[in-house]
C-alpha cells in the first residue's frame, strides 16, 4: 500500500471520529479497514499484493470524491461560527459526517468481497475466532464498569475530544460536559450484543453460499441485524451530545474560538495539501 494512500484514509478517520461524539460507526466494521484486516487473519504474500492492488480504485476514490466533502464540512463548522449556533446546525453537521462514513463503508465493502474470495478455509476459521476472541476481551473490559465509572468515561472522552479543538475550558463548561455525561444511555452492552449477533451472521455468511457476496454488502450501515435499541440508544446519545456541543460552542471564550478556528484552518489545509498529492 502506497504511504500516502494510507495516510488520506488515517488523517480522514481522524477528522470523521474528532467530528463525531459516538464511536459507534467508527469501530463496528474495523475489520474492514485495510490496515486491521492483518490483525484478525494472516495473509501469504500474494494475498498482501492483491489487497495492495485492490486497494488502488478506493484510495482514488477516496481523495478525489470525499476529500472535497470533508473540506466543505469544515468550511461549513467555520461559517456556523460567524453567529450564533442553533441546534439544527449541528444536526446537518453530525448528519454529513455520519453519510461520510457510510459512503466509506460501501467502497470498502467492494474490495472485501474479492479479498473473502481469495481465502481459505483455514483464514475464514481464523478471522471469525480472532472477532470472538476480541469481542470477549471487549466485554471483560467495558461490561465490568459500573454506571458511575461509566459515565466518569463518558466525561473524560468527550473533555479530550473538545480539548483538542478548543483547549483548556472553564468550570461552567465542564459542568455541561459532566451533566451530558450522567445523561447519555450505557451502550457497550448493545455493543457487545450487536457484535456477537454480527459474528453469527458472518459465521453463515462465509460459508460462502450462492448469494454470499450480497449479504456481505448488507451488513454495513443497512444492516437488519442491529437492534431497535441499539439504534434508539445511539440516537438518544447522539442527540444528547449535538445539545452539549451547541452550549459549550455558544460559551466559547475569545481564547478558545481562536483555537478552534486555527484547528478546523489546519485540518483544512491537511485535505487539501492530501487532495493534491498523488
Amino acid at each position: 500500500m502506497k504511504k500516502i494512500t494510507k495516510k488520506i484514509l488515517l488523517f480522514s478517520l481522524v477528522f470523521l471520529v474528532g467530528c463525531s461524539s459516538t464511536t459507534f460507526i467508527y469501530n463496528r466494521l474495523d475489520f474492514l479497514l485495510p490496515w486491521y484486516l492483518e490483525s484478525y487473519v494472516d495473509l501469504n504474500q500474494e494475498q498482501r499484493k492483491n489487497l495492495n492492488e485492490l486497494l488502488e480504485p478506493f484510495f482514488e476514490w477516496h481523495r478525489e470524491e470525499e476529500l472535497p466533502k470533508y473540506a466543505e464540512i469544515i468550511g461549513d463548522v467555520e461559517l456556523l461560527l460567524d453567529e450564533k449556533i442553533e441546534l439544527s446546525s449541528v444536526e446537518s453537521i453530525t448528519y454529513d459526517v455520519e453519510q461520510a462514513w457510510f459512503r466509506i463503508e460501501d467502497e470498502m465493502i467492494l474490495w472485501a468481497i474479492p479479498m473473502t474470495r481469495d481465502l481459505s478455509q483455514e483464514q475464514i476459521d481464523e478471522f471469525l475466532q480472532t472477532m470472538q476472541t476480541k469481542t470477549l476481551q471487549s466485554e471483560k473490559k467495558y461490561l465490568v464498569r459500573n454506571l458511575q465509572t461509566y459515565q466518569n468515561d463518558n466525561y473524560k472522552r468527550i473533555r479530550k475530544n473538545l480539548r483538542r479543538f478548543i483547549g483548556g475550558m472553564n468550570k461552567d463548561q465542564l459542568d455541561l460536559i459532566n451533566a451530558a455525561s450522567k445523561e447519555m444511555i450505557r451502550v457497550d452492552g448493545h455493543w457487545i450484543n450487536n457484535r456477537k449477533a454480527l459474528i453469527e451472521n458472518l459465521k453463515l455468511i462465509l460459508k460462502r453460499d450462492d448469494g454470499w457476496e450480497l449479504a456481505l454488502t448488507n451488513i454495513t450501515h443497512r444492516d437488519d441485524s442491529v437492534s431497535d435499541n441499539y439504534r434508539k440508544t445511539y440516537s438518544h446519545n447522539i442527540k444528547v451530545n449535538e445539545r452539549l456541543f451547541v452550549e459549550i460552542l455558544n460559551s466559547r471564550t475569545e481564547k478558545q474560538d481562536k483555537k478552534l478556528r486555527s484547528m478546523l484552518l489546519r485540518y483544512k489545509t491537511d485535505i487539501n495539501n492530501l487532495i493534491a498529492q498523488k
